[in-house]
């Protein structure tokens, strides 16, 4: 078993259950002005940096590997939509009870939050990111804030009933610290969700294109990503291991796939299959151009060129790829404390 340069984590791409049935072959300072620094800040983070046309985040030196522009805005959302539908609409697969206080750490544009406030509406959901990109008008008990989930945390210990994150592979340089804090403040019986793509797409066997392009796309996107510091692909072992080793324990897990194309028979996976695909073609770029110009010297010219054929093969309705998406959650025990 081969292992990655960051983190440890196992270059594994996880079954995610049954193969997905395709269709036919013919479809388709700061006291001393604290007003005015406050307003300085706010507007250096909300203008961003700007490279290559496109607009990243300006407020965790040295990170930044993705834009947070309206178009990647649109990405995200329309990524959680089909998403959701791979995960038939389930906020959370957990078995809460009554929570009170709800952590989502990488909201991007917040969807997610919005939708556990509306579904647990006696919880306050605390929502977390580097960019503010987040709505204004959202239920009365979610509140976004700008955080680095990889600093120390503020909220007191043993405090919420369900740490949630979703799709943060790629996001985070130290899972073992993130996952350690998640533990001392989730409740004793709470919970931690995981939500997370491996970002080695695959090519099921059904598929009558090889996605040569699509896999290049994913292994040179996963070595730029180690000369950042960060790492692009997860596993249920990993993923399993590092909760066991913070403490939590009772780790369930659940695997999907996520279509790229409207090629599976299943009208649900068909459909996520073709919001992903939209996400894909238009959201490719966004991924990759600092991954690859900045990280591992890629000519401009040279990544248009690999982008094109991707997204001709993704095109392809006999090309049959898919994202594996696992799910794990795992449970804080009870009468375990932890100490402020």
């Amino acid at each position: 078993m081969e292992t990655s340069a960051s983190e440890g984590v196992p270059y594994v791409v996880p079954p995610g259950g049954e193969t997905v049935d395709p269709v036919s072959d013919d479809a388709d300072s700061a006291y001393g002005d604290v007003e005015s620094e406050t307003a300085s800040l706010t507007s250096s983070i909300m203008a961003g940096r700007f490279e290559n046309g496109r607009r990243y985040h300006a407020y965790q030196d040295g990170l930044y590997m993705f834009p947070d522009d309206e178009q990647e805005q649109d990405r995200l959302d329309i990524k959680y939509a089909s998403l959701q539908l791979v995960l038939s609409d389930t906020v959370t697969f957990a078995p809460l009870e009554d929570p009170q206080q709800i952590l989502d750490i990488g909201t991007g544009t917040g969807i997610w939050a919005i939708d556990a406030g509306e579904k647990f509406p006696g919880a306050t959901v605390t929502a977390t990111d580097l960019s503010p990109i987040q709505p204004t008008w959202v239920p009365p008990n979610v509140r976004f804030e700008i955080d680095d989930a990889e600093q120390n945390w503020t909220w007191p210990p043993n405090h919420f009933d369900l740490v949630h994150m979703r799709t943060m592979t790629g996001c985070i340089r130290d899972w073992d610290s993130l996952y350690a804090q998640a533990f001392r403040h989730t409740k004793p019986g709470g919970y931690i969700e995981l939500q997370e793509m491996d970002y080695m797409g695959v090519i099921q066997p059904t598929s009558r294109n090889p996605g040569t392009s699509f896999v290049t796309w994913c292994v040179e996107q996963g070595h730029a990503g180690q000369k950042a510091g960060i790492n692009l692909r997860t596993s249920i072992s990993f993923m399993t291991s590092s909760l066991e080793k913070a403490g939590f324990v009772d780790c369930k897990v659940l695997e999907f796939k996520l279509p790229i194309g409207p090629w599976p028979k299943q009208q649900r996976l068909r459909n996520a299959g073709l919001l992903q695909l939209s996400a894909m073609l238009e959201g490719i770029e966004g991924l990759s151009l600092r991954l690859y110009t900045y990280y591992a010297g890629w000519s401009l010219d040279e990544l248009k060129v690999l982008l094109a054929k991707v997204r001709t093969e993704l095109r392809d309705p006999g090309c049959h790829a898919y994202w594996p998406v696992i799910v794990v959650y795992a449970r804080k025990p009870e009468g375990t404390k932890a100490t402020s």
